[in-house]
């Protein structure tokens, strides 16, 4: 264990010499990153794989893309998807795609049929109530308007989380993803649970997968994490799923490998800790999330019966949601490498 995180650390601080590769796979991660909206989207996913594949050592890299392949839908979804322009590329290039790829997974299991759907599509695991707490989620992450707060939901605990079925929430798929990385015999299952990891570990730091608004006639259950917030992008969800989109890759890596690089030194903000992520993604939600514009438009909604209007997001919001983004998914790609290199 001292090796792995000795070797670890060290990725870490060497990574700038190695500012060839990231500047060489850009172009590449330009022209492929396809841009549809779950979770963080498929562009923010994708950054938190290769945030995680930068601080990763080559011995790490190796065993995780071979497990990879043998993932039950490797040939469809892996090799078939390949971008020519990637196909074309050289073998670390090729790797480093497969790793966002797996990021993404779990999304395009949205898209399956059939028996595929059944076996691979789990879309409770992707959120979290926000009434739900345990170990170090003590709180709530849902915003009340107009409402009492909803008695908490006291969570299982995450050893009794060894089956499939035992899972419904971001919260417990994490802890059933690593069950799977550490017990399981098929490699199959490993590489599912795999790509399930690289996926949730983003997942939960995006602040509106950990709770929402709930209010006492527009929202009784909750505006499903934003889903239902109309803003002047589409609703408040959306907003923040795609908050790194329009940015150029080449600017956006700099900036999340020294966030991730400044946590470096802290193990205790590396380690596998699913509820204290949960935690600062709640905090942000309750401080940042629902301004409160946002918050007077649903009362003004409640208060007179009328339709909910929609909110012209500020500019200045629209920054601090691109900063907070931008240092989430640093702190998540960091924190993948970290359970990587420790498995």
């Amino acid at each position: 264990m001292f090796l792995k995180r000795a070797v670890f650390l060290s990725s870490l601080v060497c990574h700038q010499t190695r500012k060839y590769v990231i500047s060489s796979v850009h172009a590449s991660l330009l022209m492929v990153l396809p841009f549809t909206a779950n979770a963080w989207d498929a562009t923010g996913h994708r950054l938190t794989a290769e945030v995680a594949w930068e601080l990763m050592s080559s011995d790490t890299r190796e065993q995780f893309i071979t497990l990879l392949r043998a993932h039950p839908r490797f040939e469809q979804d892996f090799l078939a998807a390949m971008p020519d322009a990637v196909k074309s590329a050289d073998s670390d290039t090729q790797a480093r795609w497969l790793l966002g790829q797996a990021a993404i997974w779990p999304d395009m299991a949205r898209g399956f049929e059939g028996d595929d759907q059944q076996r691979f599509d789990n879309p409770n695991w992707h959120w979290i109530d926000g009434a739900w707490v345990r170990d170090e989620t003590v709180r709530q992450g849902n915003v009340y308007v107009n409402t009492a707060p909803r008695p908490d939901i006291q969570g299982v605990a995450a050893e009794q989380i060894h089956e499939r079925g035992h899972v419904d929430n971001v919260a417990n798929g994490l802890d059933f993803a690593m069950y799977e990385l550490q017990n399981a015999t098929n490699k199959a299952d490993k590489a599912v649970a795999l790509s399930w990891l690289l996926h949730l570990i983003g997942d939960v730091h995006q602040p509106l997968h950990t709770g929402g608004l709930v209010s006492e006639r527009l929202f009784p259950e909750g505006d499903r994490g934003g889903n239902g917030t109309r803003v002047n992008n589409g609703n408040l969800h959306s907003t923040w799923d795609r908050a790194l989109r329009e940015i150029p890759v080449s600017q956006s890596m700099p900036a999340l490998m020294a966030i991730a690089t400044d946590i470096s030194s802290d193990t205790d903000q590396l380690g596998f800790r699913p509820t204290y992520w949960l935690q600062q993604s709640r905090d942000i939600l309750q401080s940042t999330v629902y301004p409160q514009s946002v918050i007077d438009n649903v009362l003004r909604s409640e208060n007179t019966g009328n339709e909910l209007g929609t909110v012209t997001l500020s500019a200045a919001y629209e920054q601090q949601m691109r900063d907070i983004a931008t240092q989430r998914i640093a702190e998540a790609g960091a924190r993948i490498a970290y359970t990587l290199e420790n498995l």
